[in-house]
């Protein structure tokens, strides 16, 4: 799919399509490194945004364990083991959550999930990770099922996490997001967003959700991102647009209706970051990246890309 057909797609929309034009007053486009997943190689690529997402400017990739597609890649820093990159590949029908250390790609740990897994994150100060996986079954959307599987450390390296207990049931789990200022762990999926506490003893970890943090008005919930220039609020994407969610309060407002993007976040700058699916295309995604606020769109030729993450450890 072409270029001119991808921007066709965005703007169907002109008043709220994630595509604008960059002002011509703006100042030069922010510097920072972008993490995308190509589920036609299978593999994780960082690139500098303001450089063609070409081979030559590869400046870190990664070919992750486990078969299938590349569905989550986030960097975390940790005590144990330096700053680690958390990753999820799977099918319909498995998949593979895989920690590595970022310095030689090293692999400290790796576990099976029964579904298909699409986001992993890992609490700061507990070092608990959870994986979210959805339904297996055709379509994905609709059918039932999805599930939270918890996994504890038992020392202080990521390469002694054990399973916490069964998976909890998540109507198609799929975005998961650590919030260090709460100190809870969102999730999203179905027609849900709702956070969890994370207790823990000597032997055990598990979540309790904190109803008081829940909304069920989503349809089809995918991706769940930092604000990094407004830290007091999430964002979230579902089949039909991309929201803001006051933490606080709870409230949702609509900032785009474009749908079916597939991972947005904003920068400290103000910059939007963002991918999608066009219609009748491949269902994961466009070659593009899309940057709102300078108007760039950066290509991978060759790749279908899923998300796109802001190469960064920082949780909000």
């Amino acid at each position: 799919m072409d270029r001119r057909s991808l921007l066709k797609g965005a703007l169907a929309v002109p008043a709220a399509g994630l595509l604008t034009a960059a002002p011509a007053h703006a100042a030069a486009p922010p510097a920072f490194d972008v993490l995308i997943g190509d589920v036609n190689s299978g593999k994780i690529f960082l690139f500098d945004r303001n450089k063609p997402f070409t081979d030559r400017n590869i400046k870190w990739q990664l070919n992750p364990v486990g078969s299938g597609h590349p569905m989550e890649h986030r960097f975390r820093d940790t005590n144990g083991d330096g700053q680690i990159l958390l990753a999820v590949t799977g099918t319909p029908n498995s998949g593979t959550a895989s920690i590595y250390r970022r310095r030689d790609k090293k692999l400290l740990w790796s576990a099976n999930v029964p579904n298909y897994p699409h986001a992993i994150e890992r609490a700061r100060g507990t070092g608990v990770v959870v994986v979210a996986g959805r339904s297996k079954g055709p379509g994905g959307g609709a059918a039932k099922g999805g599930s939270l599987h918890v996994f504890r450390p038992t020392g202080r390296h990521s390469g002694s996490l054990v399973r916490a207990g069964s998976p909890i049931p998540f109507h198609q789990a799929h975005g998961l997001l650590w919030d260090p200022q709460l100190e809870r762990m969102w999730a999203a999926g179905g027609s849900v967003l709702t956070a969890y506490r994370i207790v823990t003893t000597a032997g055990s970890a598990r979540l309790v959700e904190d109803t008081a943090r829940r909304l069920t008005d989503f349809h089809r919930a995918h991706d769940l991102q930092p604000d990094h220039q407004r830290p007091g609020r999430l964002l979230v994407t579902d089949t039909n647009g991309v929201y803001a969610v006051d933490k606080s309060t709870m409230r949702r407002t609509t900032l785009h209706t474009r749908r079916l993007v597939k991972s947005y976040v904003r920068h400290v700058s103000g910059e939007q970051m963002w991918t999608g699916a066009v219609p009748d295309g491949n269902a994961f995604g466009t070659k593009y990246v899309h940057f709102n606020v300078s108007g760039v769109s950066r290509a991978r030729q060759g790749a279908v890309i899923y998300k796109a993450r802001i190469a960064t450890a920082a949780y909000l």
